[in-house]
């Protein structure tokens, strides 16, 4: 701010002065205060800002000295006030005098000539200079160079940043270098301080300069690993409030894919299906598939929503053995390191940013679902049941059985028709009713509304040199598209750096996250036939008839005293509820302390907690609650029921805690030219975990009350209406009410790693970890089996051949060979068993389930890794990188064929013996294509292919695509292999006809299990099953491009994948909603000429309707690509917005998931979430960022 001198004002308004003053003060003012500043071409009014907020110093300037001044760009630290004078008004056409607490400022006089006298050169003192390298945030910067011009004497930095050179004449000029940092040059010192470097012109905003393992920093020229670093500009180019949202196609080898699910069949573990999110493909099985996620040094046990986007300084990720192999039995799957902000020393900073977000309800109208969809399904009801209806009918929905559940209700109808109840007539109305009646409306009005999200972050940081501090408080509210669906989070994270001595420092981070997460289960659109309403008449929550019992046996049951059996959404959803609430807490400490000559000594590690509370609660009168309470009414003599009346409350605690402790000596010192940079640690890791589940029964949630229930009585066999008046399914277990778990993980590793390079130009790299756990076996074959990697780089551009090529700026050629590991948690060394209930017998028996044999040779599995690289830098502005590599991972945990007499289920156990390999090639580019002082455009592509084979993995069973479809893994096939039947169209009774793969035709017309052919759609060698491709992209790729004017700019983002293929789904009437065309089915001889759609009788037949279904007729190719992100920004900081305290003020719009198009005949893209869904629902964002 600056305050006017008003006397000179009305005088002469050019003679305008000001008096720079600041809204903030610290402590102690004087001449003698330092001052750290960090500006590059800002105005001279901001510079007197800072000094003022530091020193405490006024400047009286008047307004056409001040225009006169050039921009400043000026990095010190801990620097005195007149020395900061000194180089701020060096080359300015000013001068100055300090005035008491003034600096008074007026124009530069000429200078008369001066006698320059020379004189006789004396011997210097040599001195010990030491001081320490930190980057733009004031971070330690390892491996930086510092030299005294003119010499050969110089030194390189330490991992904490240190360096200390001896000898050096007093007054010398010391350089200090490093790789994207602009080069200083200073004066020579006993003690220089902190230096802070600033960022070079052309990498402004970049912090690649360094390559962060998490264990490890290393220059970027010296690096031999395949690693991919984002900076903060361009994660920060977009709004985000997810952390993984900001990385889509932004690395090369990251698969993020939220719109395709990869399913697979894990043995013993059933059918599982979740997002894609891998590094350079899907190399496991049963163990995890995600990158190992590594926070501020520290691998991290707990969820990714507790990772902060708006903290995010950088983001790494290491790809191959040489980059990850430090990380052991936990790299196969690649590792994402995050870096987040750091505090720089001076005034306290605050940054502010919320957000605002919106995604509209769905247009149902603009979905591929047949306009006539109730008149489709009533009237398919209608004909399939026409010839199976009898005037017997009726009677027998008073029958106890299954035969009166879920029925439709045009069943119903003909059900009276045909008893003579009503009349054709009556019936022909009724059926008109339904085919006129469509429930899309009113399920939008009931369950639908328009997705919120909000985000509000505050950040405060600043402190001395020797001490600083970081801190963030972050609220995050989502309400969800559907209603009693919303989750919420608060975070609040500390990061502290005490110079607690000369050489040793603490780095202290603390975290803690709340979160909640609110539930109900509220129905699809496409759950329940479309003529169903969800209200009646009166506007009282309806019965589904589909999902229920026949109205009159509802009846009927109710008049023997049990409870309404029928299902009720609107009722569900408002009586039903799930409710979580989760608090996380992280504390990181590392002491790092200079032992000197190059050596650092590491201490610390991270102990992280998790308490979660999960309550699912069904209020009394729900559906759920009178099933329980139905099912288990004990039918002996009179009705007697075992669940009380009263609520229903399932309640599951779960806590988990982990921590790693690590030893680490680090070496970086620079001998001549030789380099080194070297780490050699160990590290103890436990991961512990333990729940239980209660449920309750008779439950008041206001007086915390429950009664008590015999589940003696319950699980004893004895005769109950289940089964008999009513169906449902048996309770199972006891564990499935009451239950405890426990689990405990221990890990003892050592671990080495060091980088050698000769003049900058030659690299060399290696690396070594052992393992050791609770969950590998005692075999000593496999016990001791080190993890390793060897790497190679050469700066090529660095050779005199090619020193003479203006354009090119980088050539460096990178190769590595190694070995990662994965843990498969699902079988132990030791046998486990559960204990379950035999309802074979009467009265019921206990049993025990063997779900692990004892393995003493389990291990972990291994992945070799071979790696080729070229990075590149040409004209100064574009830079890349290209990678081949190749991964083969052996000893995957599998299903394998053992002796039966061992105990395994099936004949089968889990042990290591599978192999799945991946190839790959991946691009990336970054370029500037125009760099201006007000105009700069930037693109960023990123290309990446994976190709997978999947082998020596056995199986048995049937081999047909309904099976094949969700196994995920098939001996000699890629990962996420598809098949299907070639089926070529329908005979002159609509049954479909297959081919073999001699070109044999088949008719499909049995659902018989012993039918010959139908033995053959099943059987690997009869020719009748065809591979379709994969459903997992090859490909992915992204394409960025952001131009700034300005203060305005402008970001893009399309996303791309292919190289895989797609089933589309097709048109049945025999759905609830069906697609367009789905009432085309054949009818009569001559239909088959123009549809495909089998006969009624085959829809529902399950050989003949999946030949239709499974058809590779209509298996497309899977291509698609979303404009992703378009962000705008504009950022206001003018006079206006610095008096009202503001240093910057941004204002941003945005709009995600904006449009896609699918490269095929269909249009059909994944992006839309279902084939049903033509188009994308954008999410419109706007934002406000600010800092003071």
């Amino acid at each position: 701010m600056y305050t006017i001198c008003a006397k000179a004002f009305l005088r002469k308004r050019f003679f305008s002065t000001f008096l720079i003053s600041s809204m903030m003060q610290l402590g102690v003012q004087g001449m003698a205060q330092s001052i750290s500043l960090s500006e590059r071409n800002v105005e001279m009014s901001l510079v007197f800002e800072k000094i003022k907020t530091q020193a405490g110093i006024d400047f009286v300037v008047s307004t056409d000295v001040l225009k006169a001044t050039k921009p400043v760009s000026i990095q010190v630290n801990n620097m005195s006030l007149s020395d900061v004078l000194h180089v701020i008004f060096k080359d300015q056409p000013i001068e100055y005098t300090i005035e008491d607490k003034f600096v008074v400022l007026r124009k530069k006089r000429p200078q008369s000539s001066a006698t320059v006298i020379v004189l006789p050169k004396q011997r210097q003192k040599e001195i010990t200079i030491v001081g320490r390298v930190l980057d733009n945030r004031g971070r330690a910067l390892s491996g930086a160079t510092v030299s005294v011009k003119g010499s050969n004497q110089g030194s390189i930095t330490s991992s904490s940043g240190h360096f200390s050179i001896a000898s050096v004449p007093d007054q010398a000029t010391v350089i200090v270098s490093y790789t994207g940092y602009v080069k200083q040059e200073l004066i020579a010192a006993e003690s220089m301080g902190d230096i802070l470097m600033e960022i070079a012109v052309g990498n402004l905003d970049e912090v690649n300069v360094v390559v962060n393992t998490g264990y490890q920093k290393i220059k970027p020229e010296q690096s031999t690993g395949a690693i991919a670093q984002m900076t903060t500009k361009e994660f920060e180019s977009r709004i985000s409030s997810n952390f993984l949202d900001g990385l889509v196609n932004r690395l090369p080898g990251l698969m993020i894919n939220n719109d395709v699910n990869f399913s697979s069949t894990v043995p013993g573990q059933g059918q599982s299906s979740r997002p894609l999110f891998n590094i350079r493909g899907i190399s496991t099985m049963s163990a995890n598939q995600s990158p190992l996620i590594v926070v501020d040094g520290y691998p991290t046990e707990l969820t990714l929503d507790m990772i902060d986007p708006n903290e995010i300084a950088s983001v790494t990720i290491l790809k191959d053995a040489a980059a990850a192999t430090v990380y052991g039995v936990r790299a196969s799957n690649g590792v994402i390191v995050i870096d987040r902000k750091q505090a720089k020393s001076g005034a306290p900073s605050f940054n502010f940013r919320t957000t605002w977000g919106f995604k509209p309800e769905e247009n149902f109208s603009r979905y591929r679902w047949d306009k006539q969809a109730s008149a489709i399904t009533s009237n398919y009801v209608r004909e399939r049941q026409s010839l199976l209806i009898t005037p017997a009918t009726w009677s027998t929905l008073f029958t106890p059985g299954s035969g009166n559940v879920r029925r439709q209700i045009p069943y119903y109808i003909q059900a009276q028709l045909a008893a003579g109840m009503i009349s054709a007539e009556q019936a022909e109305n009724s059926f008109n009713e339904l085919a006129s009646y469509d429930n899309l409306s009113a399920y939008n009005r009931l369950f639908l509304r328009t997705a919120l999200t909000q985000t509000h972050t505050l950040n405060i940081s600043g402190g001395a040199p020797n001490a600083l501090y970081y801190i963030t408080a972050n609220y995050t509210g989502n309400r969800e598209n559907k209603i009693r669906n919303d989750n919420s989070r608060l975070q609040l994270t500390g990061r502290t750096t005490l110079k607690l001595a000369k050489k040793l420092r603490l780095e202290l981070t603390t975290e803690f996250q709340e979160s909640r997460n609110n539930g109900a289960p509220v129905p699809d659109a496409a759950q329940f036939p479309s003529y169903e309403p969800y209200l009646d008449k009166n506007g009282n929550p309806a019965a589904i008839i589909a999902q229920s019992y026949a109205p009159v046996y509802n009846n009927f049951i109710m008049s023997q005293g049990l409870l309404d059996q029928n299902y009720y959404p609107v009722r569900e959803a408002n009586a039903v509820s799930d409710k979580t609430r989760t608090l996380n807490n992280k504390t990181i400490a590392n002491f790092t302390f200079n032992i000197g000559n190059g050596f650092d000594l590491l201490f610390g590690g991270i102990y992280e907690t998790s308490r979660s509370e999960s309550r699912h609660l069904a209020l009394q009168g729900s559906s759920e609650v009178n099933s329980w309470v139905n099912n288990y009414t004990v039918t002996s003599g009179a009705f007697k029921r075992n669940i009380p009346d009263g609520d229903f409350l399932r309640q599951r605690n779960t806590t988990a805690s982990s921590y790693t402790a690590r030893m680490q000596l680090n070496y970086n010192k620079r001998i001549g030219k030789h380099s080194f940079n070297g780490i050699a640690g160990g590290e103890m890791r436990n991961v512990l975990s333990k729940g239980n589940l209660a449920s309750y029964f008779g439950y008041n949630d206001q007086s915390l009350l429950h009664q008590p229930v015999d589940y003696a009585a319950i699980f004893s066999g004895a005769a109950t209406v289940r089964g008999t008046l009513v169906t449902g399914n048996q309770l199972g277990s006891l564990t499935d009410f009451f239950d405890q778990v426990y689990n405990e993980d221990r890990y003892l590793s050592a671990f080495s790693n060091i980088v050698y390079a000769y003049d900058n130009r030659y690299s060399l790299s290696g690396s070594i970890r052992f393992d050791q756990s609770n969950l590998f076996g005692t075999n000593p074959k496999y016990k001791y089996r080190p993890l390793w990697s060897m790497g190679a780089a050469w700066n090529m551009h660095k050779e005199p051949f090619l020193s003479d090529i203006d354009w090119l700026n980088q050539l460096k050629l990178r190769a590595a060979f190694g070995f990662n590991g994965n843990v498969a948690k699902l079988s132990l060394p030791q046998a486990i068993a559960v204990a379950g209930n035999n309802y074979q017998n009467t009265p019921t028996l206990s049993l025990l389930n063997l779900v692990s044999n004892a393995n003493s040779s389990l291990r972990w599995e291994k992945t070799q890794n071979l790696n080729i690289g070229l990075d590149y830098n040409i004209f100064k502005n574009i830079s890349g990188s290209v990678d081949y590599y190749t991964k083969k991972t052996t000893d995957v945990m599998g299903a394998s064929n053992i002796d039966p007499t061992l105990g395994a289920n099936l004949g089968q156990a889990l042990v290591n013996f599978a192999t799945i390999r991946n190839n790959g090639l991946e691009i990336s580019l970054k370029a500037d294509w125009i760099a201006r002082e007000s105009f700069n455009w930037n693109s960023g592509l990123v290309i990446a292919k994976n190709t997978s084979k999947v082998l020596d993995v056995s199986r048995t069973g049937s081999y047909n695509p309904q099976v094949l479809d969700v196994l995920g893994y098939v001996n000699g096939y890629p990962v996420g292999a598809m098949f299907s039947y070639n089926t070529i169209g329908l005979n002159n009774e609509g049954h479909p006809i297959i081919l073999d793969n001699q070109g044999k035709e088949f008719v499909v017309n049995t659902s018989s299990t012993v039918d010959p052919l139908v033995k053959a759609m099943s059987d690997k060698d009869a020719g009748l099953v065809g591979y379709s491709g994969t459903t997992v992209p090859t490909i992915n790729a992204g394409l960025s491009n952001r131009v700034d004017v300005g203060n305005f700019y402008f970001f893009i983002m399309l996303n791309y994948y292919g190289g895989f293929n797609v089933r589309v789904p097709r048109p049945s009437p025999n759905n609830n909603r069906p697609l367009e065309g789905g009432g085309n089915y054949w009818r009569n001889p001559g239909d088959e000429l123009k549809t495909d759609i089998p006969a009624l009788v085959d829809l529902t037949s399950a050989n003949p309707s999946w030949a239709y279904l499974y058809n590779d007729n209509y298996v497309v190719h899977g291509d698609y690509l979303t404009i992703g992100d378009v962000t705008a920004s504009y950022r206001l900081n003018n006079l206006v917005i610095k008096r009202a305290g503001f240093k910057n003020f941004e204002i941003k719009g945005q709009v995600s998931n904006l449009y896609t198009i699918g490269f095929n005949r269909y249009n059909f893209s994944k992006a839309t979430g279902n084939y049903a869904k033509s188009y994308v629902t954008p999410t419109y964002t706007i934002g406000l960022f600010t800092n003071f």
